[in-house]
């Protein structure tokens, strides 16, 4: 995964993406397992593609950030913001027309970015329902006469097969002579 070019190791960011942990441990100067030490040239080669690659180096900060925001949240003190936040507080409140006018252009942005992802699903379903109904129609229909000239009941003898209303009334009139009547 890694290549060597002259002196310097040049890295993937595959490679890079599984040394943030431990290169942010490492700057935090905490504890870190054996398995996730970085040599000295591990170290430079994966700091040198942070300054060479953006994404990385995005995720980098988003994942230093996430550590301090959850030290923090862990921290025995409270956390007390200075004057400067509640300022920029006002300041974003008192602007408050502008925001909400942005707020619109994101909704209307977002509702475009989800109509876009649902039409492959809308299509997919479409596709599926029509078919459906193609396989529904080119089914073979069964005559009802073909069902109504079947009987329920077994052969038993040679004369002729007892209809349906002929099996009714025998099941009735056994129902009657169990009842008493």
């Amino acid at each position: 995964m890694s290549q060597k070019t002259g002196r310097e190791e040049t890295i993937t960011c595959r490679v890079v993406r599984r040394r943030l942990p431990a290169l942010l441990t490492a700057k935090d100067a905490r504890v870190v397992p054996i398995r996730q030490v970085l040599s000295v040239t591990e170290r430079a080669a994966t700091e040198r593609h942070l300054q060479t690659c953006g994404h990385c180096a995005m995720e980098y900060r988003l994942l230093s950030l996430s550590r301090a925001a959850m030290d923090a949240a862990a921290a025995p003190e409270p956390i007390t913001p200075d004057e400067d936040f509640f300022k920029a507080v006002r300041a974003r409140i008192h602007r408050g027309e502008a925001s909400i006018e942005r707020a619109d252009e994101s909704w209307a942005t977002a509702l475009f970015v989800t109509a876009r992802q649902l039409i492959p699903a809308m299509a997919l379903l479409l596709l599926l329902i029509i078919s459906a109904t193609f396989l529904w129609r080119s089914a073979p229909q069964k005559d009802n006469r073909a069902l109504e000239s079947r009987n329920a009941l077994p052969r038993l003898y040679d004369g002729p097969a007892p209809s349906t209303d002929d099996a009714l009334d025998s099941l009735m009139a056994v129902e009657e002579k169990k009842n008493g009547k």
